[in-house]
């Protein structure tokens, strides 16, 4: 049974027990699962401060970040399937982050032949660390939804291959608000 006293302790000591789940087990007198499960439930979770975790990229960051650059869209909420935004003409838009791959010297993005998407908004950063990005691309869905993941290498002959697609002019205002969040703890 989950009593508000039980809840504030959930909400306030979370992190702590991600650590240490054999005290929260005890304490609850419920399965880590079950724990974990409210935690989630509640919208407690490790995303935000987890930057090895890749929804803390897509959703946390990526995600975040768009909402502030694109007006008038409408953010889905994150169990939304196919997409995460609709835009103000209507089309659904799923939002792609990927980091640098140093050993490939490419970025790599989990399409997962998303045949719902209308356009695929797909936003390149430097590391996990910094979180500069360095592209954003917008390509309509229909000339990638057969692919599970999509890689754009890192090369200046395959990046003016995907010259059409880049937002070049949306790229400073998405560094801007980066750079404001990195102000900001996550």
């Amino acid at each position: 049974m989950w009593t508000n006293e039980k809840i504030n302790e959930l909400k306030e000591k979370y992190f702590y027990y991600l650590e240490h789940k054999e005290e929260a087990e005890i304490y609850f007198k419920l399965k880590w699962n079950s724990i974990r499960k409210k935690a989630s439930y509640m919208k407690i979770t490790s995303i935000k401060i987890n930057k090895k975790c890749t929804r803390f990229l897509g959703e946390h960051v990526a995600e975040r970040v768009l909402s502030h650059v694109f007006k008038d869209v409408e953010r889905m909420s994150n169990e939304n399937i196919g997409y995460d935004f609709v835009c103000n003409k209507g089309f659904k838009i799923d939002v792609k982050a990927s980091c640098l791959n140093l050993h490939k010297n490419n970025y790599e993005f989990s399409i997962k032949c998303n045949k719902i998407a209308d356009y695929f908004l797909l936003i390149g950063f430097d590391n996990r660390v910094d979180l500069n990005p360095q592209h954003i691309w917008l390509i309509k869905g229909n000339l990638i939804d057969e692919v599970k993941r999509l890689a754009i290498t890192n090369n200046e002959q395959y990046l003016l291959q995907m010259a059409d697609y880049e937002l070049t002019d949306k790229l400073k205002d998405v560094i801007n608000c980066c750079d404001v969040l990195k102000t900001k703890p996550f």
